[in-house]
């Protein structure tokens, strides 16, 4: 039996009892993150931890949790825009959950290539002139 494809992308979750940082796990065939962060339906949250606020930033607190299930409506407020320095504090502890091929640039969005108009719109075949019929006689 084939593994599903799982997408993660980090984002940061304020609920009710603090404000989160995690990897939102979706599966990228069916879903996107938008779609899984805004759907009122469960989605899981890899390497959770509390973020805390200090005079250099946030500064996170690892939780020693492998995931926990989220709901969205225990959500108040989620970003995607996470400071740089917080995403390479995760990294220098969890170096392993960075090496998810969904997960290079840097949790840019995945690109899908454009596919090239303009190749398909100049792609002419040549149809023989009368003069090259001439010619040939």
């Amino acid at each position: 039996m084939n593994e599903q494809p799982v997408a993660k992308k980090p984002v940061l979750l304020q609920t009710q009892t603090g404000l989160y940082i995690g990897l939102v796990c979706f599966n990228p065939v069916y879903e996107t993150l938008k779609f899984v962060l805004e759907k009122r339906e469960f989605f899981e949250v890899e390497w959770p931890a509390l973020v805390s606020f200090e005079e250099k930033g946030l500064i996170p607190i690892l939780l020693g949790l492998p995931y926990f299930t989220i709901q969205r409506s225990q959500i108040i407020w989620y970003t995607s825009q996470i400071p740089e320095s917080l995403l390479k504090h995760y990294q220098a502890f969890i170096p392993h959950l960075f090496t998810n091929t969904l997960l290079q640039n840097k949790f840019s969005p995945i690109k899908t290539p454009k596919p090239n108009i303009e190749s398909k719109t100049k792609k002419i075949i040549p149809f023989p002139s009368k003069k090259d019929d001439t010619q040939t006689k």
